[in-house]
């Protein structure tokens, strides 16, 4: 009972500070661009959120403090990762597949973490600092954390059904990630009625949904299936050895000790009996 009360506390704040995510990707296309673009603050209530995350995951023991060193190195890796290929082949990126692989290992508190710190170091190395790095954290932290939800589901398997989960989980987050920053950026991108696949203010769902649509097969699809493909690529190559790899640090460094009552009273009368007084 206090296992599945500790894993719905996890998940209640996760989907509280998703659902908070969430709404700074729709405000823009209710209010266009009259939406503020506060980078600094959004990027550092992103920011907080992982913390906070880690931090609940802390407490529930899903994860301890050796494993934030490994998150830490996971971070620090990636956004190196960037900081010598900033794109790579049109939409194609190694970073996420750390992201990817250290969420489906640790779990979605980890991966959401991983991901939104990522994005932001990288950002401050290659001095990418805009208005699209919240929503850039945001979306990385998601295809952490919903690795992290697979993991549980598939209990962290490195065997060949299990990779194959992982590829097609990474191939569909290359895309999801590229649909939801130009969610963010259609309506700011174009000027409201200057093309048919333009945003305009007070469209109906059904008129929002087609336009955008046509806005992203035609921009983005091409460029985001290569982001998906290379993930899925990294995943079959490399995920195998270096998920096994980072489950043995999770086997290693997430340890509880627990001492039973009886070793406790057996210990105390052996104890008395050594020091000569009664028990």
């Amino acid at each position: 009972m206090t296992r599945w009360l500790t894993v719905r506390l996890e998940d209640a704040v996760l989907i509280v500070v998703s659902g908070a995510g969430l709404g700074l990707f729709v405000a823009p296309l209710v209010l266009g661009a009259r939406f503020p673009q506060a980078v600094a603050l959004f990027s550092g209530l992103v920011a907080v959120c992982a913390l906070v995350v880690l931090g609940v995951a802390l407490q529930t023991h899903h994860l301890s403090t050796r494993l934030l060193a490994i998150l830490a190195g996971l971070v620090a890796v990636d956004a190196t990762l960037r900081l010598v290929i900033v794109v790579g082949v049109l939409g194609f990126s190694p970073i996420f597949f750390l992201i990817i692989a250290g969420g489906f290992v640790m779990g979605p508190s980890f991966g959401f973490a991983s991901g939104a710190m990522t994005l932001l170091l990288s950002a401050v190395l290659t001095a990418g600092l805009g208005p699209w790095l919240p929503y850039q954290m945001l979306a990385a932290a998601w295809v952490g954390m919903g690795s992290g939800y697979l993991g549980r589901v598939s209990r962290r398997s490195s065997s060949r059904l299990g990779i194959a989960l992982l590829c097609c989980y990474g191939a569909v987050a290359g895309l999801a990630y590229g649909l939801l920053l130009d969610l963010w950026e259609w309506p700011l991108l174009l000027a409201p009625a200057s093309s048919p696949l333009s945003w305009v203010p007070g469209l109906g769902i059904s008129e929002l949904v087609r336009r955008f649509g046509g806005f992203y097969l035609s921009t983005s699809l091409v460029y985001d299936a290569f982001r998906a493909a290379g993930n899925a690529i990294l995943i079959a190559l490399l995920g195998p050895a270096v998920i096994t790899a980072l489950d043995r640090f999770r086997r290693r460094f997430l340890v509880n000790w627990m001492v039973s009552g009886p070793s406790l009273e057996q210990a105390t009368g052996k104890i008395s009996r050594d020091v000569g007084t009664p028990a």
